[in-house]
């Protein structure tokens, strides 16, 4: 069974970095790029986020018994065959663990105009994630 306090915690841990980003969201794309400082803390906080989602969807996944420890998407994933999200949210997810690789271990260059447009028009997704799992947990009562 979901530890709760776990739970909860990672839930704010979420929370709390898509607040951070969100919160940086005022530079114009051209001020974005000329700032290494603002990006190197849009691509930390990013980091941090999806390892929070990771991390939660590992501790759901352990804790109900979900399919075997695998990497990082095979963690979304069960979430997903077990219908805890939704199949976009899912995807989106994924797609996510992905670009997490990227920023960690600098596979290229990290391209300033893919964060910046992802710090702009992808943060819905972690709040799907958080809502979807939130709400299924609300229902385990």
């Amino acid at each position: 069974m979901v530890n709760e306090d776990v739970f909860v915690d990672k839930l704010r841990h979420i929370n709390q970095y898509i607040e951070d980003l969100e919160q940086m969201r005022g530079l114009s794309k051209a001020e974005y790029v000329d700032d290494m400082v603002t990006q190197r803390a849009v691509e930390r906080t990013l980091m941090n986020l999806i390892q929070a989602c990771i991390d939660l969807a590992q501790h759901v996944r352990s804790t109900e018994n979900l399919s075997p420890s695998g990497t990082a998407k095979q963690e979304i994933q069960a979430l997903g065959e077990a219908d805890i999200i939704s199949n976009e949210t899912q995807a989106k997810l994924e797609e996510a663990v992905g670009f997490r690789n990227i920023l960690a271990h600098r596979y290229g260059d990290v391209d300033h105009d893919v964060v910046y447009d992802v710090l702009h028009d992808d943060l819905q997704w972690f709040n799907r994630f958080q809502q979807e799992l939130a709400q299924w947990f609300q229902q385990l009562d």
